[in-house]
């Protein structure tokens, strides 16, 4: 098989048994892999009656036939499950190399079932799978979790994980990669923390096969060369709960006198942030073009972290404790949320809203993709960005790509002849006929 590994790992937390499944050529050509996949999987498999935080509860971690690839920022996965408190399904689109990692060691996609009696990890390595356990790392963070995991597993995996919140169930949970990607603010990572699951750590060597590795390289090499020139302005870039907010994409040239930035992109990225641009240190930092002075920014990363390590939803977590307190202590206050201590919580019409994207690091800055549609387009954009998760591509694209180039990537990777209108088709049927909500 091209493009795909057509393989899935099946791991019952509960008993302890892994077992390996083939997936269905005719499964994986109408939903691709990443939201579609997981999406696909979990409704197949769990009850619209399961409780969030229940054994029965399904946990999906899935790639699409473009992660792992030279397709221009092709590092996606996609963690699929139904989320606390009432139980809506939740896609949570995540960065970084651990999607292509999976790849690598042969799987498009994990489900995970049961719950362990004690806290285990999964260490994925080259077509094999194994639960090991994770009581040393019980109560710790993120940083710390992933240096214990990758000193006892392989220095190039890669670690998907939860840090005290998910444990404790804290319902703005997040799962992290790599320590700065984060993903799942509606509670996936409470859902991790249910199942006694603390990480999942994928290592491969295994190469990946295109169909025409010609016809591949050639359509992403074209993106990549176009994206370089036509460089993402990021306007009207702003700060929102403290994190810098990508309100507005638009493909504009590099404005006059900012020279390119120094930029810290997940795998395969091939954006260039042109609003940022050497700071007045030495040229070691890139503070938003028009934007606060770099030490501010470096604070607000800095703060960024301390939440992202205990396994918190920045914005969310932020929200809950300003509210708790502004005289209190916030380092306190952060960790008394994490340890699973009860807050009044803000109203969030947008809480059960279904997708979740994780952000992206820019010049070491958290970049969050906010992409509003213009007037009659929600539609289209919306399948489009139903594409992009479900191939493993990353939503920053949607700024340069249309369904032609995506099915000129896929139709080479995979060997599947899609036309346009096979893969807006496809994005149909994942954003329109699978209800979000139970």
């Amino acid at each position: 098989m091209f493009g795909w590994r057509g393989r899935l790992l099946r791991v019952n937390l509960t008993s302890g048994f892994i077992n390996n499944e083939v997936l269905g050529p005719a499964v994986i050509r109408d939903y691709l892999g990443g939201r579609g996949l997981g999406i696909y999987l979990h409704a197949k498999e769990t009850s619209v009656s399961a409780e969030p935080l229940g054994a029965e509860n399904n946990l999906i971690f899935a790639t699409g036939p473009l992660t792992g690839t030279l397709a221009p920022n092709g590092g996606r996965y996609t963690v699929v499950t139904r989320t606390p408190p009432v139980g809506a399904l939740m896609a949570a689109s995540i960065s970084g190399k651990w999607g292509p990692q999976l790849k690598l060691a042969g799987f498009d996609a994990i489900i995970f079932e049961g719950r362990s009696a004690a806290p285990v990890y999964l260490w994925v390595n080259d077509g094999k799978a194994e639960l090991r356990t994770a009581a040393h790392t019980t109560g710790k963070p993120v940083a710390e979790t992933m240096e214990l995991l990758l000193k006892e597993t392989d220095p190039r995996a890669a670690v998907s994980c939860i840090g005290p919140a998910g444990e404790n169930h804290v319902d703005c949970a997040v799962i992290v990669n790599e320590s700065f990607s984060a993903s799942g603010k509606n509670g996936a990572g409470a859902v991790m923390g249910s199942k006694n699951l603390k990480a999942v750590v994928a290592c491969g060597t295994e190469g990946l096969r295109m169909a025409d590795q010609a016809k591949f390289l050639k359509s992403a090499m074209e993106l990549r060369s176009f994206m370089k020139s036509r460089a993402i302005a990021i306007k009207g870039a702003r700060e929102h709960d403290s994190v810098l907010t990508a309100d507005n994409l638009a493909w504009e040239p590099v404005p006059a006198g900012v020279r390119p930035a120094r930029t810290r992109g997940c795998f395969g990225c091939a954006t260039s942030f042109s609003s940022f641009t050497p700071s007045d240190d030495g040229g070691k930092g890139f503070p938003l073009l028009g934007g606060s002075p770099h030490s501010e920014l470096r604070e607000r990363l800095g703060q960024y972290r301390s939440f992202v390590d205990l396994g918190l939803d920045f914005t969310s977590a932020r929200a809950i404790v300003s509210l708790a307190g502004k005289n209190g202590n916030q380092d306190e206050l952060v960790r008394k949320l994490a340890s699973g201590e009860k807050f009044e919580r803000p109203q969030n019409k947008n809480s059960n809203s279904g997708m979740d994207r994780g952000p992206c690091m820019a010049a070491g800055f958290a970049i969050y993709p906010r992409i509003p549609a213009a007037d009659g387009q929600d539609e289209a954009l919306s399948d489009l960005m139903a594409v992009l998760d479900s191939a493993g591509l990353c939503p920053f694209l949607c700024g340069g790509i249309g369904m032609g180039t995506v099915a000129e990537l896929l139709s080479a990777a995979t060997g599947v002849a899609f036309s346009q209108q096979d893969v807006s088709q496809v994005a149909q049927r994942i954003s329109r006929s699978i209800r979000w909500t139970a």
